[in-house]
């Protein structure tokens, strides 16, 4: 059947012989640089943040325990040369309210069709999280907690997450006779006359990315700053916000301040110890000092959302890359601006 050739590759293929670690230190990319300058290829080949049509099967593996994966094998009803796996927590539903995900049956073999735009994240757990909080592992206090009473740890990298608007399912006959009267589209790439590309397996294999702190991503920091109210732009909108002026890096205060805002580039924490009760929220004026780790991630939706999920006329897509901080412990909160040139412990 011709469906069976095209859906049947399977990750059968004997692990090729790993090369030595390249201990040489990697290039590195800035936070801005990477925004401003770069147009990111995604895993599915085609520029993060825009529409495209997949194909695949949700599937199950031994290693996987309870975890699903879904398996692409087609992009824009192109054949891949080999399938992307991506991970359950790395597939999510954009409206959750209008489509039915019971719908997912991996013990069936049924071949799904999904509208997507892909994402990145660099998000998880640093590799010196428990050295640095105090807390003994047992505690499960982190976002990668999947199950309840059971710890899952995430690592601190680059992921690639696809977010869908449309979803249908269909045997093998019927995806046959889809595929047959469907055109096939262009599957070359055009190029960004004003950006540069790069893939998102070069961006996590080869390249340190330096964020807005001036230290790698994932790194810890202290940091001590001030709150103030202030205006950031947002596609059309203009939007009021508390905004985090940072002031001094680990112990040194900086020339001009680094600014943070609360709703897009975030300083939250990484999660609630079980007994404390949550960080209050900011209040201006207020002096914070945190043990941070900067990290990022593509947030908004992608142009053309409205369109593709049958809503009214999109008028303000915004979809970009931010960076954020995480802090793991209580910060230490100093409530009179007088105390801001104390030097940062």
């Amino acid at each position: 059947m011709l469906f069976s050739l095209l859906f049947g590759s399977l990750l059968s293929a004997e692990t090729p012989e790993q090369p030595q670690e390249n201990t040489s230190p990697r290039p590195e990319i800035h936070f801005d640089e990477l925004k401003n300058d770069y147009r990111i290829i995604g895993r599915l080949g085609k520029p993060v943040g825009t529409f495209h049509t997949i194909h695949g099967t949700w599937k199950r593996f031994n290693f996987s325990g309870r975890q699903l994966f879904f398996e692409v094998t087609h992009v824009d009803f192109q054949q891949l040369t080999e399938p992307q796996l991506y991970p359950e927590r790395h597939f999510k539903v954009a409206l959750p309210w209008e489509i039915d995900q019971s719908r997912v049956d991996p013990d069936h073999s049924l071949i799904y069709e999904y509208r997507v735009w892909e994402s990145l994240e660099y998000f998880g757990t640093p590799d010196d999280f428990w050295k640095e909080s105090g807390l003994p592992e047992s505690i499960g206090v982190l976002p990668g907690i999947k199950i309840k009473f059971e710890k899952e740890f995430l690592p601190l990298e680059l992921t690639s997450e696809l977010n869908y608007v449309k979803v249908r399912s269909m045997n093998e006959e019927e995806a046959n006779r889809r595929l047959a009267k469907l055109t096939v589209a262009d599957s070359r790439l055009i190029s960004s006359p004003q950006k540069r590309d790069i893939s998102f397996y070069n961006l996590r294999d080869q390249y340190q990315i330096i964020g807005r702190l001036g230290k790698p991503l994932g790194e810890y920091s202290t940091i001590r700053g001030y709150w103030q109210k202030g205006k950031i732009p947002r596609g059309r909108d203009v939007y009021h916000l508390l905004l985090f002026h940072v002031t001094h890096l680990n112990g040194s205060a900086l020339e001009k301040p680094i600014i943070f805002d609360r709703k897009w580039s975030g300083v939250q924490s990484y999660g609630g110890l079980p007994f404390d009760p949550p960080v209050g929220k900011p209040v201006e004026s207020e002096i914070w000092e945190m043990r941070v780790v900067e990290v990022m991630r593509h947030k908004g939706m992608a142009a053309g959302y409205n369109r593709e999920s049958g809503l009214i006329e999109q008028h303000n897509s915004v979809f970009e890359l931010y960076d954020g901080l995480l802090f793991h412990r209580r910060p230490k909160i100093v409530r009179y601006t007088s105390k801001l040139t104390e030097p940062a412990k």
